[in-house]
């Protein structure tokens, strides 16, 4: 059964805080979220006739890279998202998690080396236009009801 909330959402972070028009080609980054959340985001990026381009993000995995990432894996990895990210109109992130501590035993040079390889290249093609969008879930994403 899906859920209302997450298609009202879905329409939310599609039109009024990216608005979205014909034919603009936007990447979902999914960090954690429900697939409901992000199909729901789907169908309201077709239904402006936007082409919608998926990418699925797991704290558990990420973590796992993380813990031996190697500089030039990351830097090969900041040039592949960049020029991703320069060839969408827009840019829409859910994130949720299942467990806010997943990457705490990455040690923090390790993340501060993520930060600056990765986190800067994956929102650096956006942050000068309007067509971005990011929302947060400090808490488990609510159940679909019954």
């Amino acid at each position: 059964m899906r859920d209302p909330r997450f298609d009202r959402l879905a329409e939310i972070l599609a039109g009024y805080s990216t608005e979205l028009k014909r034919n603009e080609k936007v990447l979902i980054e999914a960090f954690d979220a429900p697939d409901e959340m992000t199909i729901a985001l789907v169908r309201a990026v077709r239904k402006r006739g936007a082409i919608p381009f998926v990418q699925l993000q797991r704290a558990r995995v990420s973590r796992e890279l993380a813990l031996d990432a190697s500089e030039p894996q990351l830097r090969l990895l900041a040039r592949h998202e960049l020029a991703r990210m320069k060839q969408m109109d827009a840019y829409i992130a859910v994130r949720g998690s299942h467990n806010i501590t997943e990457q705490a035993d990455v040690p923090t040079d390790q993340m501060k080396l993520i930060a600056k390889k990765c986190d800067q290249s994956r929102t650096t093609a956006f942050r000068k236009r309007n067509g971005w969008c990011c929302d947060g879930r400090p808490r488990p994403w609510p159940s679909s009801p019954a």
